[in-house]
């Protein structure tokens, strides 16, 4: 790999982009600032300069890496679910691979390593092997790449969505089915109807652990989430009306 050439911050698409990025700005707003069809050219002109992606802005591409507990808030799958575990404090390693449907820790390492993660003594975690280290960044740039596409409407929910977001904590502690019982079920009147919205990676994410360890269905979670959303900021009256009795 060439040396990272400093002289690149000069460039005034890099400069702009990067203070859009520190002002808070989206991808997709910034991808309509350049007036470009998607996130993905914004992309590959920084990988050209020697840039990556870490998650929340670019960095030269000899920065050292995130660790692999921030790289697994982007990562979607088993394996990002059993890092995220391990780094955990006072996980046990046999009590992850029993959750998770292994048979022993061995079996688990056997699924991980086919996934191109190795294990590190010293971290006491996973960690991206060498040879595949490449394909995991380009595998989570093109899922940051459909994630960032526009949505026609977002901007309607987008209130609803960042006060989820803000309050993720206080929404999974009202979802823990293990410490508070049984999760509340609202029933909907209507038919099913299919709504495509955008979400950060990371709450995508956490929606899927839950999902999956909690053995709830991503659209009740979401479904308890709006209900209890309304009912608490001033639409109990219509909520109530389009429950079923």
């Amino acid at each position: 790999m060439a040396p990272f050439d400093p002289s690149v911050y000069e460039d005034e698409k890099i400069k702009t982009t990067l203070a859009l990025l520190a002002q808070g700005k989206s991808k997709q707003e910034i991808t309509e600032y350049f007036g470009h069809k998607g996130w993905f050219t914004v992309d590959q002109y920084f990988r050209r300069r020697g840039f990556r992606w870490n998650g929340n802005t670019f960095v030269p591409e000899e920065t050292d890496t995130p660790s692999v507990a921030e790289d697994a808030l982007f990562l979607n799958s088993k394996a990002g679910q059993i890092i995220r575990q391990l780094s955990q404090s006072h996980a046990n390693i046999r009590q992850v691979a029993l959750k998770n449907g292994f048979a022993t820790v061995d079996e688990m390492g056997e699924y991980m390593k086919g996934q191109g993660y190795v294990w590190n003594s010293e971290q006491e975690n996973y960690v991206y092997s060498e040879s595949v280290g490449k394909k995991q960044r380009d595998t989570l740039t093109a899922a940051s790449q459909v994630a960032s596409q526009p949505v026609e409407g977002l901007e309607d929910y987008q209130q609803l969505l960042d006060y989820l977001l803000s309050r993720k904590e206080k929404l999974f502690a009202l979802l823990d089915t293990e410490n508070e019982g049984t999760l509340p079920r609202y029933k909907f009147r209507g038919a099913k109807a299919n709504k495509t919205l955008a979400f950060p990676t990371s709450v995508l994410t956490l929606l899927s652990d839950f999902s999956k360890e909690y053995n709830v269905t991503q659209r009740d979670i979401l479904e308890v989430a709006l209900a209890e959303f309304f009912r608490k900021y001033g639409y109990e009256e219509q909520l109530n009306s389009v429950l079923q009795a």
